[in-house]
């Protein structure tokens, strides 16, 4: 048994109005009786940061969580200003639930250099059942990706940073390169979340990503960033258990990278 000690009970009213005493999880008003068993957790007060003022596309939002579609370039968090998770106050208004998170945060992460759909949690029960979620590997994630060479279906298990990783792929497409002989485009499916893991898969199978400087060589197009994208999410939502799906097409320049290396081989 834990017990808390506060100042006054001005101070533990202020708390129960800001979402930030639960009971059994759920944040609670000041009239509640506690019952036997039940448990009882505080959470830390937050100074909210200065909001980024960054338009960012809602794909998608509901009181509990919301799924984003974040650009290329952008870190999700961080000590710096310039992050997504100082934008979202500015893109979402506060959840109108009791244990409503004092700002809306991210769940998972991308890459700095890697776009698509970011998921992200509104209230504290989301933050928690998401959260379990990915421990769990029970949301599904999918990137598109363009890399050097011609791979094949394949998967790795190759350890990150001493710690359990795990990525499959399946090839999409082959196209004929003038560069690096042939491009393979393929979805890649990791089941763990270790930093730069699809990168360091695909790279190690012999298949950088194209744009990548760190993993790999491949040929670093100037001003087109990495051919990462992060296309889809399926989860189930983590309060009404609603199966929900997220997806977004490929970006434009993977289509057009192929097509331009299509011309230059057919010359």
């Amino acid at each position: 048994m834990q017990r808390f000690e506060f100042a006054s009970r001005k101070r533990v009213r202020k708390k129960l109005k800001a979402g930030e005493i639960l009971l059994d999880g759920v944040a609670v008003e000041t009239s509640r009786r506690l019952k036997p068993g039940q448990q009882i957790a505080i959470l830390p007060g937050a100074t909210p940061h200065p909001v980024y003022e960054l338009a960012l596309p809602v794909h998608w939002a509901d009181e509990h969580l919301a799924v984003i579609h974040k650009p290329p370039g952008l870190p999700v968090s961080g000590n710096r200003h310039r992050c997504v998770a100082h934008a979202l106050p500015f893109n979402l208004p506060p959840s109108s639930e009791i244990d409503r998170l004092v700002v809306p945060t991210p769940v998972h992460r991308l890459d700095v250099r890697t776009s698509g759909l970011l998921l992200v949690a509104r209230s504290h029960r989301a933050q928690v059942a998401l959260g379990r979620a990915f421990q769990n590997q029970q949301i599904r994630k999918r990137y598109r990706a363009l890399v050097a060479g011609r791979l094949q279906d394949g998967s790795s298990d190759l350890p990150i940073d001493g710690r359990p990783s795990n990525t499959t792929w399946s090839v999409v497409e082959h196209t004929p390169s003038l560069h690096v002989g042939c491009v393979t485009t393929v979805d890649a499916f990791p089941s763990t979340g270790r930093q730069h893991q699809i990168r360091i898969h695909l790279a190690k199978a012999g298949a950088a990503v194209l744009g990548d400087d760190l993993h790999g060589t491949p040929p670093i197009m100037k001003g087109m960033g990495l051919f990462l994208f992060a296309a889809e999410l399926r989860l189930d939502h983590p309060i009404t258990g609603e199966a929900l799906h997220f997806e977004l097409p490929e970006p434009q320049k993977f289509a057009a990278y192929r097509r331009r290396e299509r011309r230059r081989v057919s010359r």
